[in-house]
């Protein structure tokens, strides 16, 4: 734990240093593009767009939960989703980020924390399965527009997919054999402690890889949220009278991607320069990628508000119990919605 602290302040550092020298450069002629217009009504729509994109992240969450039998409200899923959302932009660690809050917080509501371990464990390996397949896309996309050095990249990115197909099927071979993706899982969530839970988790887990139709479902929302990504990006963009053409909302989302990518607290100097560089690459001067890096900044203060809000007002420990409810560990199963 203090080895990755030092880590993400080193790397908090550098960022911050990277930014200040944006700012120095083409901070000033950046603000000013946003400052000559913006539209309260795209605004308003960025919104709530925001909101449904989080609604069908924890609706997918849910959909997984229902397989195990659990029926926890809408509601309060979003509110966890937010806060581990909220939790992983700020620290960018498996050990820190927002699985594990995720994971105590669905808990504490009295589910079996066998089922929060795997419903969590599998939610987070479909959303990865998701955003790596449009990653795949976009660069592709992207490179078609004249961006050479992202050839690399997409040779990287397949090969991941093809590294995350080969996955699944070994995933689905281990859980078969009571060791796959919820102990590998624990192990970066040093929740690998709890063994008799963790046995209990891989049932779980293998419970919901044996229905294809249940992970296709979550498989799909997954893409509907990148369908609402890119929409945010485009009412963000339009609301600033920024390029907002499919290509610029695709490199926005792009970026995005792989700032978050990198260990970097709330990606600091890193979306900021990885727009600048993306857009500067598109033909467009350094000044409008910079500020297409402010809109991206507003976007994630507007994604990470939610979860920081709940935490303020619940935090991780119940005002009206001290702990989380006790481990049940329950038959895995039970009536689907």
């Amino acid at each position: 734990m203090r080895r990755t602290a030092v880590v993400l302040a080193t790397n908090l550092i550098v960022g911050a240093a990277a930014l200040v020298y944006l700012l120095h450069r083409f901070g000033t002629p950046a603000v000013l593009l946003l400052g000559r217009h913006r539209s309260i009504p795209f605004l308003l729509a960025f919104c709530g767009v925001v909101l449904v994109a989080l609604a069908i992240d924890a609706w997918r969450w849910r959909v997984l939960l229902v397989g195990l039998g659990e029926r926890p409200g809408m509601v309060r899923l979003a509110a966890f989703r937010a806060a581990g959302q909220s939790l992983s932009a700020l620290l960018p660690s498996a050990k820190l980020g927002g699985e594990p809050v995720r994971m105590f917080l669905l808990a504490r509501e009295r589910v079996s924390a066998a089922r929060a371990i795997a419903s969590v464990a599998v939610d987070r390996t479909v959303e990865l399965g998701t955003s790596t397949t449009a990653a795949c896309v976009f660069a592709a996309l992207l490179l078609r527009q004249g961006v050479p050095a992202l050839g690399s990249v997409l040779l990287t990115l397949g090969l991941g997919t093809l590294g995350l197909g080969v996955g699944i099927g070994l995933t689905v071979r281990r859980l078969r054999r009571g060791a796959g993706l919820v102990t590998a899982f624990a192990r970066r969530t040093r929740l690998d402690r709890l063994g008799f839970v963790l046995t209990e988790a891989e049932a779980a887990a293998a419970h919901l890889v044996a229905e294809p139709g249940l992970i296709a479902v979550a498989f799909g929302a997954g893409l509907v949220g990148t369908g609402c990504a890119l929409l945010e990006y485009h009412l963000l963009l339009a609301a600033f009278q920024l390029p907002h053409t499919p290509i610029a909302i695709v490199a926005a989302v792009f970026a995005t991607g792989a700032a978050h990518a990198l260990p970097v607290p709330a990606g600091v100097g890193v979306l900021e320069g990885a727009m600048l560089w993306l857009f500067t690459a598109l033909g467009h001067p350094p000044a409008v990628g910079l500020a297409i890096g402010f809109v991206a900044r507003l976007r994630e203060v507007v994604w990470v508000l939610p979860g920081l809000l709940y935490l303020a007002a619940h935090g991780l420990v119940s005002r009206r119990r001290a702990a989380p409810a006790p481990v049940e560990l329950r038959a895995v199963g039970g009536s689907r919605a």
